[in-house]
C-alpha cells in the first residue's frame, strides 16, 4: 500500500476516475442532492421523557467499545464519513458526496471544508486517514493494544494478514489522501454494502491527537467531538450531553441527560 508503485497507481486512478468515472445513479452518488448546514437532519430525534438510564461502564471510544449503551453516545457525539437515513440508506455525513469506480474497488470522499471538532481542529483528509490506519493497521501509534472487533466484523480482517489462499483477508486495500479535502479507500475486491458499513458508530472520526492521550473514553478523558454534542458533564449520577456549537449541521437546542442505572 505505502509502496511507490501503488502510490503512483492511486494517483493514475484518481485521474482515471476524474476523467471517466461517473457517479452511482443511486442516491448514493454524487448526483443526489448534498446534506448542508441548512438541510441535514443527522442529529438524533430528542426526547421529552425523563432521563433515560444507561450503563456506568460506557467507553466513549466507539472503536474499541462494544456495548449498546456506549454505542448510542457516541452517536450523538461523533460522525463518521456517511450515515443512514431512517430507510436505512446512506447519506452525507462529514463527507458531502463520493464517486465509487466502475469497477468498484475505489471511493473518493469530499469532506466538507466546513466540517471541525469541537475544540474548533479542522476535520481534514489527514485526519480521515489517521483513523482509518488506526482501525486497519496494528502496525500504526494509535493502534494500541485493542482488538477493533468492530473493524474486523466488518472488514474480515487487519493489514498484513492473508487466508488460507495466501489472499488479503480485509476487503479494503487502505485509504489514502488524494488532496487538501478528498480521500480515496482502496478495496482489494468489491464490498456492495462498504457504505452502510461505514455509517457504523465503530467508524466514526475522533481526533487524533486526542487519541494520542492514554485512556481515551474514559471518564476522566477529554472527549473530543465530531458531531453534534459535547459531554458538558459525567458524574457520580450520571451525563449530560449538550449541543456542540461548532458542529457543521443542523445543532440541537436542548441537552441530554443520562443516568446510571
Amino acid at each position: 500500500m505505502k509502496t511507490r508503485a501503488f502510490t503512483h497507481f492511486l494517483l493514475s486512478a484518481f485521474l482515471v476516475l476524474l476523467t471517466g468515472c461517473q457517479p452511482e445513479s443511486t442516491p448514493l452518488a454524487t448526483e443526489s442532492p448534498l446534506a448542508t448546514e441548512e438541510s441535514a437532519t443527522a442529529t438524533p430525534a430528542q426526547s421529552e421523557e425523563p432521563a433515560m438510564q444507561i450503563s456506568a461502564d460506557i467507553n466513549l471510544d466507539p472503536a474499541l467499545a462494544q456495548d449498546a449503551d456506549s454505542a448510542m453516545i457516541s452517536q450523538y457525539l461523533y460522525e463518521g464519513l456517511v450515515r443512514l437515513d431512517e430507510s436505512g440508506a446512506p447519506q452525507p455525513a462529514l463527507a458531502e458526496s463520493w464517486v465509487i469506480s466502475d469497477d468498484q474497488l475505489d471511493y473518493i470522499f469530499t469532506l466538507r471544508s466546513i466540517a471541525v471538532f469541537s475544540d474548533g481542529t479542522p476535520i481534514t483528509p489527514d485526519v480521515i486517514v489517521d483513523n482509518f490506519n488506526r482501525w486497519f493497521d496494528p502496525q500504526h501509534p494509535l493502534h494500541g493494544n485493542g482488538d477493533f472487533t468492530a473493524w474486523e466484523r466488518t472488514f474480515l480482517g487487519f493489514h498484513g494478514e492473508k487466508d488460507a489462499s495466501d489472499r488479503a483477508k480485509s476487503t479494503v486495500d487502505g485509504i489514502q489522501k488524494v488532496d487538501v479535502n478528498t480521500v480515496l479507500i482502496h478495496l482489494n475486491r468489491p464490498m456492495p454494502d462498504l457504505l452502510t458499513g461505514l455509517a457504523d458508530p465503530a467508524f466514526a472520526i475522533l481526533n487524533p491527537t486526542a487519541l494520542a492521550s492514554a485512556g481515551y473514553g474514559a471518564r476522566d478523558s477529554v472527549i473530543i467531538s465530531s458531531g453534534p454534542y459535547i459531554v458538558s458533564a459525567w458524574t457520580d449520577n450520571g451525563l449530560t450531553l449538550a449541543p456542540n456549537p461548532s458542529y457543521w449541521g443542523n445543532k440541537p437546542t436542548e441537552d441530554l441527560n443520562f443516568i446510571w442505572r
